[in-house]
């Protein structure tokens, strides 16, 4: 949330690229992290789905913007890719306007 809202972190308005800049390296490298983490593994969690992969589907694809976006990552990408096959996921982001044509 912060690189979304860096204005709410600094009174500088010259202070606010530098706070994204440095949100998206912080970022960039909880995804090198979790990408790790799903290796070998279908979900978050292991081989059942949970509450948690949705949540992470939600914030990695708020990421999808970054200089280094989470398909750059091959588990991540993976990951990606089949969750946003699945009908569940499909139906919400048809509500919500979300685009998922990036995961094909």
């Amino acid at each position: 949330m912060v690189y979304f809202y860096p204005q709410k972190h600094t009174t500088d308005s010259l202070g606010k690229e530098a706070i994204k800049q440095a949100q998206q390296t912080r970022v960039t490298q909880m995804f090198a992290l979790l990408d790790q983490e799903l290796e070998g593994k279908e979900f978050l969690l292991g081989d059942n789905i949970s509450a948690c992969d949705f949540v992470l589907f939600m914030l990695l694809h708020w990421g999808s913007g970054f200089e280094n976006p989470p398909l750059s990552f091959l588990n991540l990408r993976r990951f990606l890719r089949n969750f946003a096959n699945r009908d569940s996921v499909k139906r919400v982001c048809e509500i919500e306007g979300t685009n998922l044509d990036i995961y094909k």
